[in-house]
């Protein structure tokens, strides 16, 4: 199990422009102004993707608001409950002091020979069962009171963390404006999209999963290559995916699976369209996340992909 896999992101940033050869002498061409207004609009996904992360972020903010409540209301519950524990258990060990008939000792003489008189009980027995009776409840009592505590405990340690994780997911929508959204990366296969990204339907259970990434349709062993420039952060296997490697690119993480053997050491500088390895089937993975939270933000790869097949 590779807990690295609820980080994957790649992004490329935007290559530097070609740059044209020098003008040399006056056979340089001017630019048509007039091919602006017909040129086709470049394509930015920043603020698309701006979006999908606020509002990943704000569903996060509203969960966690929801579960504060709700530890809350708990914690409040069991506070009501261990503040009557503790009084009953006060009443039971200050009852406890005296004799079963609240009298002293002096209610009965014992005589010589050990009998207490008429009644035929023996007074140092009697008093001995009710002491020991007593000394039992006072014990589950406090056993139930240590019981109560550790649950108040647990709950308030509840809210306190939770509280935190409000705090981290403001700063985190704090930075999301500052944030450098990835540019376009590179395919890392040929092939169409097999399998978006969100939510889909179970084929066999109907049951509404969630995908975090996309397959792309490959022929078996097709070459795979880096999505994007960075550094290799882990390379092998990744449970239910085959063999992958986390490629980390500064504020973005990217996963590339279903691969077959990979050979890239940890550590290694890898470059946009290196090759990394080839398809172990007839799929491709690819996952990208943005490095907010203990697990980053996933996002939508397919709009950032290059449009060459």
């Amino acid at each position: 199990m590779r807990a690295e896999l609820a980080l994957a992101l790649a992004l490329v940033l935007p290559g530097a422009l070609a740059h044209g050869d020098r003008a040399r002498g006056p056979t340089l061409a001017r630019p048509d102004p007039r091919a602006a207004r017909f040129a086709p609009p470049v394509r930015d996904p920043g603020p698309a993707i701006h979006d999908a992360l606020a509002h990943q972020l704000d569903d996060e903010a509203h969960a966690i608001e929801r579960a504060i409540e709700a530890a809350g209301d708990k914690l409040a519950t069991a506070q009501g409950a261990r503040t009557q524990r503790l009084r009953a258990v006060y009443r039971l060990i200050h009852s406890g002091q005296s004799g079963p008939s609240g009298q002293s000792g002096q209610s009965s003489q014992s005589s010589p020979s050990g009998q207490s008189g008429p009644s035929g009980q023996s007074g140092p027995s009697g008093s001995g069962d009710d002491a020991m009776m007593a000394a039992r409840v006072r014990a589950a009592a406090r056993l139930l009171v240590d019981r109560d505590g550790g649950e108040r405990a647990a709950f308030a340690d509840e809210v306190a963390r939770l509280r935190a994780a409000r705090d981290r997911v403001a700063g985190e929508a704090l930075q999301l404006s500052a944030l450098a959204l990835p540019g376009e990366l590179v395919r890392p296969a040929r092939g169409k999209i097999a399998r978006s990204f969100g939510t889909l339907e179970h084929e066999r259970s109907k049951a509404t999963l969630s995908r975090r990434g996309i397959d792309i349709e490959v022929e078996d062993a097709s070459p795979v290559v880096a999505p994007a420039t960075g550094t290799v952060r882990y390379a092998g296997a990744i449970r239910g995916l085959d063999q992958g490697i986390i490629i980390d690119c500064g504020t973005y993480l990217a996963v590339v699976a279903k691969l077959g053997d990979v050979t890239l050491p940890v550590g290694a500088p890898i470059t946009a369209g290196d090759r990394i390895g080839r398809a172990a089937r007839h799929r491709v993975y690819l996952e990208v996340r943005v490095k907010l939270g203990p697990g980053g933000l996933p996002i939508d790869p397919e709009p950032l992909l290059a449009t060459a097949r």
